[in-house]
């Protein structure tokens, strides 16, 4: 049933839903806190470098995807590991490394940013336990009830968010358009300063950048392969190249803009030593803009932030159901994940994000090592398409037959 089909383009959609969020303004605050403005350059660096790894994993999720009863499809890393390298055992484990990665560090994040941007625009006293149980009661609702219902809903409702955010920053960077220039300077200069290499300070400089880059754009770590795997294309490498393209307009792009907001702003070295994550951003906002914006910034990272932890949640479902489909040991993963949510909300930002930085390492490095091995039909399938596309054929079409005789596991290729 082709209803059920999801296009290309709304793969792509989808995936940026899943992108764009908590790491696109918290996460880069974070980055220039921790690593300077420099570490907004190596951000970039690494996207370039990023996109390559996310054509590599969405290709391999399309090429080893499975069609559900209902007509739709299903992969990602622990599929290609199965089918790929032919071992059950290590898609298990990417399986299982999926759910602690997304389904305790990525949620923790977005909990912990969130309920921090609310009490910051709310104060009273332990407000953060109150937002704590808002947010893990709201996520236990959905969890155990209407995750498709909501996704209708956040699927309309994000777009308009993001564009908010969007006109939100560009307001700030217009009114602080003077510092501008300087905040391009500080970029660059801070990426390469001479004293940061001699003694040693770059590498904190360019590990920022590339945490930070990675937990926005979630390129190789798997995420995006889940979801590339749902399109119907006639060819894997065109899901690729618009997952590649993604993870460029995340970073340089989306994150791009909230680093001008925070850097084009004189004060944002004096408030950084006070404020941390969304309420950098917060406050740099309250500064040029007034106290309203403040709440609105709340509410955009409220909307960002519960979007993703259900997009993670269903991640999470997922590779549950992979290892066993057992509706026990999924209430179970709920029940985490809800605990995970509140507890986050009492947790310092930065020590979450040092969690969650410990999993999106470990998944990362599985997820590439199986990537790298089966790389050489990656390649191949790229080489097709480029072959395809100098022909003058305007929509490549894929057969498996241009692996040769390894095509063990590929089902949903003629």
């Amino acid at each position: 049933d082709d209803k059920e089909k999801v296009s290309s383009f709304e793969a792509f959609c989808i995936g940026m839903g899943a992108r764009i969020g908590v790491g696109n303004i918290a996460g880069v605050a974070n980055a220039i806190i921790l690593g300077g403005p420099g570490a907004i350059l190596w951000m970039w660096i690494f996207a370039i470098i990023g996109s390559a790894s996310s054509f590599m994993e969405s290709v391999l999720a399309q090429l080893y995807k499975e069609k559900k009863s209902d007509g739709s499809y299903h992969g990602g890393p622990a599929y290609y590991a199965t089918k790929g390298l032919k071992s059950r055992k290590l898609g298990i484990v990417i399986a299982f490394l999926t759910i602690l990665a997304f389904g305790i560090g990525f949620v923790g994040v977005q909990a912990t940013n969130c309920a921090s941007a609310l009490s910051n625009a709310f104060q009273f006293e332990h407000n953060d336990v109150v937002f704590g149980l808002i947010i893990a009661a709201a996520a236990a609702i959905v969890f155990f009830s209407g995750v498709k219902r909501i996704g209708k809903f956040t699927a309309k409702v994000v777009p308009l968010m993001a564009l908010a955010w969007f006109f939100f920053a560009f307001v700030v960077i217009c009114m602080n358009f003077s510092g501008v220039p300087y905040a391009v300077e500080l970029i660059f200069d801070n990426a390469f300063r001479h004293e940061y290499f001699a003694g040693g300070a770059i590498g904190t400089v360019i590990m920022n950048g590339l945490k930070r880059g990675v937990f926005s754009n979630e390129a190789g770590l798997g995420s995006v392969a889940n979801i590339a795997a749902t399109a119907n294309v006639k060819h894997p490498a065109k899901q690729g190249m618009i997952q590649s393209f993604g993870v460029l307009v995340d970073t340089l792009v989306v994150c791009s803009i909230t680093a001008f907001a925070i850097l084009s702003f004189g004060g944002w070295e004096v408030l950084s030593l006070e404020y941390k994550g969304a309420v950098l951003v917060q406050e740099v906002m309250r500064a040029t803009i007034g106290d309203f914006a403040v709440y609105a910034l709340a509410l955009f990272i409220l909307v960002f932030a519960f979007t993703s932890m259900v997009g993670y949640y269903t991640m999470s479902e997922s590779n549950m159901r992979f290892i066993k489909d057992d509706q026990k040991l999924i209430n179970i993963v709920r029940i985490v994940i809800v605990v995970v949510a509140f507890a986050s909300c009492l947790i310092d930002v930065m020590l979450m994000d040092l969690i969650s930085d410990t999993f999106m390492a470990l998944m990362g490095a599985v997820n590439m090592l199986v990537v790298l091995l089966l790389s050489p039909k990656a390649i191949a399938i790229y080489k097709d398409w480029r072959k395809q596309k100098n022909e003058g054929i305007e929509e490549p079409v894929f057969h498996k037959d241009v692996l040769g005789d390894d095509t063990d596991g590929i089902t949903e290729w003629d």
